[in-house]
């Protein structure tokens, strides 16, 4: 076709106009990350919805305080705050260690790292001793707060998961409905009790805080926090965390939420998850329906 001296400027008007209207479509268009990152906070939601359909305990949501730093070679399996220091257990074999970080600054004070064999789990902080538990080899250590000297070591007859403390028993989780009463000084088993609501015992409990008589669990896989009576064993309420994850594209199982320290100046949580690149300070507040 030959195209006449009428037909030509008519002819480039239309394609410079076509032009603009693409590229402004794609200007305005999602990225596929953005895309992707969307999808993945939705199967977030969609998974907690999941979760929680059916029980009979409040749940709750949060507001986020504050973001600090954390290290994404840290596979986050224990967490506590003591007088401004932050005690944490990673996991691994071959690259299990115990952090001890000055809160306030970032700055770490101290670490050691278990020997190849041991898979490190949960921390907590009683009196002047800092205690770890290990996976699956039975055994559980007690170091010096101030150097974090190993002191002694402990039996432990199950998988050690979470540990916490009520201010005279340590309070133990092995991935079970159960939550195991310790003895600090010798490990010895004190007490336990089951874990449920009003759909059967709640199993997947990892690491725990203890706070006002009750124990703040995460639910292993999931973005939710199970509040749990320390007497009962009766789920109280859930903390649901989804949208929390700072990358849910990439940070999946086993990359997941594990982690609750309570912030005594602020009355809030501190929570992060395995190799997160970040440790959020959260306040709880009633979820919107």
């Amino acid at each position: 076709m030959t195209l006449t001296r009428m037909q030509r400027p008519t002819y480039l008007l239309t394609a410079i106009l076509f032009l603009c209207i693409v590229l402004i479509t794609a200007s305005c268009a999602e990225s596929p990350e953005e895309t992707t990152a969307d999808a993945a906070r939705e199967r977030e939601r969609n998974d907690a919805s999941e979760f929680l359909a059916g029980r009979d305990a409040p749940v709750y949501g949060y507001e986020l305080v504050a973001t600090y730093g954390h290290g994404t070679a840290d596979f986050t399996q224990g967490l506590d705050l003591d007088e401004g220091i932050i005690y944490e257990g990673t996991g691994l074999r071959g690259r299990s260690r115990l952090l001890k970080t000055d809160f306030a600054t970032g700055m770490l004070l101290g670490s050691l790292s278990l020997a190849p064999e041991y898979f490190g789990e949960g921390v907590t902080v009683l009196g002047d001793e800092v205690f770890q538990l290990t996976y699956t080899s039975g055994t559980g250590f007690v170091y010096d707060k101030e150097t974090l000297e190993l002191k002694r070591n402990f039996d432990l007859a199950t998988q050690g998961w979470g540990l916490t403390h009520d201010g005279e028993s340590l309070i133990l989780s092995d991935g079970t409905a159960t939550m195991y009463f310790l003895d600090p000084a010798s490990g010895n088993e004190k007490g336990r009790i089951g874990v449920s609501d009003n759909l059967g015992p709640v199993s997947n409990l990892n690491e725990l805080e203890y706070l006002a008589g009750e124990v703040y669990a995460n639910v292993w896989r999931t973005d939710i926090i199970a509040i749990i009576s320390a007497a009962t064993g009766e789920v109280t309420g859930w903390i649901d965390l989804s949208g929390l994850n700072p990358d849910p594209r990439n940070l999946v199982d086993p990359y997941v939420l594990n982690g609750i320290a309570y912030r005594a100046e602020t009355g809030n949580l501190l929570v992060t998850g395995k190799r997160w690149p970040d440790l959020f300070e959260i306040s709880i507040s009633p979820r919107p329906d």
